[in-house]
Order: structure tokens, then sequence, then C-alpha cells
């Protein structure tokens, strides 16, 4: 047990960095929207209704009107406007706003130390040398293709539990009637098919963690130091994006094919929403594509023993 611990303890990491992320943009959200509004509100209705205390700067908007303070109690009573939140707004604004949302730009440094922290785990365990002595070697590789595939699965839970988390909080609450359009996080395709629209999001970013997993392998392999390893993927994860996003998009598909209004798509960091009138479906092929490639330069990088046996002996020398 303390040994599978200890062979993970990044991987856990990761999963714990991730899980404080979602618990403080929950707090940040309801401590902005309802607990430091609801202060207010209370105190409002203390000192102007109850207490009647017409001269409290807290009254002057209400010029001794009654009938005025009690429709903006009516109006703004904070209790209704949590009845009337929904499982898809909630959701949506806790994956598009707060801290939750660095993970744009950050979920490529957190895979990389989850995929890393394993792969020199098993270095360092000396576990490495038995499996090449003594398992077959392709057996050898699926073990490696499998730290990848645990790594990808961290995101797409990681969306899940905020929209469990979103449901008990509301009490399943799928009713957007009340919803308010102009909200940034509205789209009407996204309102209607919620639950397409999140599976979406939750395939892509099993493609994208993927191509982040494979480009930390590839580094572990070039580096025997962990820290050095973790730093050269995230570097790569910026040329990457910049690659697909100017070279790829920019240069081929809009300068020389014409293609144009294609901007969201191909800004790969961006695949956690999409915007109003947007389609999943290119995103989803771009990160499936990346994978793909990410995966066969992978199987090429290890497909040769003796090579991995070389570089592994040099790292341990």
């Amino acid at each position: 047990m303390w040994k599978t611990i200890k062979l993970h303890k990044f991987f856990i990491l990761a999963i714990i960095i991730v899980l404080c992320l979602i618990g403080h943009s929950f707090f940040s959200y309801f401590n902005e929207y309802y607990y430091e509004p609801a202060k207010g509100y209370h105190r409002i209705k203390e000192i102007c209704y109850e207490q009647q205390d017409w001269d409290h700067p807290y009254c002057e908007n209400f010029a001794h009107n009654k009938d005025h303070l009690e429709e903006w109690l009516e109006s703004h009573d904070p209790s209704k406007e949590f009845e009337q939140l929904d499982v898809i707004t909630l959701t949506s604004i806790i994956v598009e706003h707060y801290s939750f949302a660095s993970l744009q730009y950050f979920s490529p440094l957190i895979i990389a130390i989850a995929v890393a922290g394993m792969f020199h785990s098993h270095l360092k365990s000396g576990m490495f040398e038995n499996y090449l002595l003594r398992m077959d070697y392709k057996k050898y590789l699926r073990k490696i293709y499998r730290i990848s595939l645990k790594a990808s699965l961290i995101m797409p839970v990681a969306l899940i539990v905020i929209f469990l988390i979103s449901c008990l909080i509301t009490g399943f609450n799928f009713d957007t009637s009340s919803v308010n359009s102009n909200m940034s996080v509205y789209s009407a395709w996204k309102y209607e098919h919620f639950f397409l629209y999140g599976a979406m999001i939750c395939l892509i970013q099993v493609f994208m963690s993927l191509v982040y997993a494979n480009i930390t392998l590839y580094c572990c392999r070039k580096n025997k130091n962990l820290l050095v390893a973790i730093v050269m993927s995230y570097i790569f994860f910026l040329v990457l994006d910049l690659f697909v996003y100017l070279v790829l998009y920019s240069l081929i598909l809009n300068r020389i094919f014409g293609i144009k209004e294609l901007t969201d798509y191909f800004n790969i960091a961006g695949y956690w929403f999409f915007k109003e009138d947007s389609n999943g479906t290119i995103p989803l092929i771009v990160a499936f594509s990346l994978q793909l490639v990410s995966f066969l330069g992978l199987h090429q990088i290890f497909k040769r023993k003796e090579r991995l046996v070389l570089e592994y002996e040099k790292q341990v020398s």
C-alpha cells in the first residue's frame, strides 16, 4: 500500500492540486454572489425594514418609502436567487471562471507533474531494470502507455466532479427558464444539449491530456532530472500551442487556403468550453489528430529496447 502511494505520489499531488482549484472556485463564487451580498441584504432588512432607521446610510436609497423597500427586498432575496440556480449555469461558471479556469494554460503542467513523477519513480525504484530484463518488451510498452492513459483521466474526471458537486448544491435543478441569456457563460446550444456538450469537452480533454502526457514521457526519456523534464514538457506545450495557432491555422489554413473565422478552434489551450454558435467538431478532430501523432511519435521513440537500455544506464550511472 505504502509502496504504491510512494510510486504514485506525484500523481496524487496532481489530483490534490486540481481538487484544491475546484474547491477554491466554488468558495470564491458563493462568497462573491451569495455570502457577501446576503450579509448586506440582511443588514438592510434589519436596519431599514425592521428597525425603520431611515436616517441610517443604508436606507438613503429608499427615501422613507416602505413599499419601495419591500419591493427591493423581494427582488434581491438571496435565498430565492439561490433556489433559481441551475446545474448547467453553476457548472459553466466554475469551469470558465475563477481559479479552475487557470487550467486552460496550467493543465499541461499538472499532467507533466503526474506523468514525470510516475516515470521517474519507476526509474529510482529499480523496477525499471526488472521490467526490461524479465518482461516482454511489448508488455512493458503497454505499461508505459498506461501511464499516459492514467494521466489523461485527471481533467475529464475533474469536470465530472464539478458537475456532480453542482448537482448536489442545486438539488439537481436543470430548470433553465429563469437564466439570463446575457450571461457570459450562456450559449443556447450548450443549454439545450448540455450532456452532449459536456461529453465532447471531456473527450477533447482526454485527447489533449494524452498529448501532454506523451510529450512528458518523451522529455523524461531525454532528461534524468525530474524538474528539467517537467519544465521542458511545459515548454513543449507552449511551442505546440503556438505552432497549431500560428503555423497550422494562421499561415496554412488562413493565408494559403483562405479559411477564416476559425480562431477559437485552433487555440488548443481554450478547449475547455465553446462560445456561442461554436462547433465542437473541429476541436475534437484537432485534439484527436494531435494525440494520434503524439502516440505514433512515442511509439517510435520507445520501440527500440536496446536504445532505451543504454539511455537508462547513462541516467543511473
